[in-house]
């Protein structure tokens, strides 16, 4: 790490300073237009079905997170599964999926595909019926298909060289793809994995038009019986912003640590 002179921490300093005062004025500008003394106490007396909404979309998202995971991973092995029929099939889905709206494949695949009976009673018995579990499912789909577009082009882009070069010194298929196509590949797509799970964890606020009581909906709610439009949404964007950031955060890290092992 460059040490800095003393001019350069200067500069540093009041850059700081005057990036905090920006925000900090911005803000002030913003909740200064507010009637604190009225409109706060009627968002208070709405701060429990504000939480259950909050953590209604922390469960959503987490579930879908972990659900798109297992979706991208079955997308891709179809992908490069070695039968042709396989391939065109998962990659007619993928191109479907990431060519529809959100908000169509929640309606469409909630009152039509799941909504059949059959598949109804499936996921019932496998204690997957109501509106959450088809919503997590959904958005699993969704993110799913985006996922899996991601790591295709990240396992793609190992040059061929490499994976020739350990084949020939001893390796596998499998200690190839441990050792030397998934790290760099995981490398490469680490940004663009975390973009699309912050844009899951968003993309959740959606999923209210199939009457899901998630942070969004209850917001609404708020909002629909105080008329306190920004004072309603206001604890919205910072609800959000405490499920994204960790998520952002968490990426660097990984990032840093997987170039440190590296350069190790």
């Amino acid at each position: 790490m460059k040490s800095r002179t003393g001019p350069q921490l200067l500069v540093e300093i009041l850059a700081a300073l005057l990036l905090t005062t920006l925000v900090c004025g911005a803000f002030w500008m913003i909740l200064s237009e507010l009637d604190g003394a009225k409109s706060w106490p009627a968002i208070w007396s709405y701060r429990q079905p504000l939480l259950d909404g909050w953590v209604t979309s922390l469960q959503v998202s987490a579930g879908a997170l972990a659900g798109s995971c297992v979706v991208a991973a079955l997308l891709v092995a179809g992908q490069r599964s070695g039968l042709t029929v396989v391939q065109r099939f998962t990659r007619g889905f993928v191109e479907l999926v990431r060519g529809m709206p959100l908000l169509s494949l929640v309606l469409i695949g909630f009152y039509v595909v799941l909504n059949n009976r059959y598949i109804s009673d499936a996921l019932n018995m496998m204690g997957l019926g109501g509106k959450v579990s088809a919503g997590i499912l959904l958005l699993s789909v969704f993110t799913g298909a985006y996922l899996a577009e991601i790591l295709r082009g990240g396992l793609e882009s190992i040059p061929q060289a490499q994976i020739d070069s350990a084949r020939a010194v001893g390796f596998d298929r499998r200690q190839v793809m441990k050792h030397v196509i998934f790290p760099q590949a995981l490398r490469r797509v680490l940004p663009s994995l975390a973009g699309q799970f912050v844009s899951l964890v968003k993309d959740s606020s959606l999923l209210c038009v199939i009457g899901i009581e998630e942070f969004t909906y209850q917001a609404k709610t708020v909002y629909s019986a105080t008329y306190l439009g920004v004072e309603a949404f206001l604890p919205l964007a910072v609800g959000y912003l405490l499920l994204t950031l960790p998520i952002a955060g968490f990426s660097h890290w990984l990032e840093r640590r997987l170039k440190a092992e590296t350069a190790g």
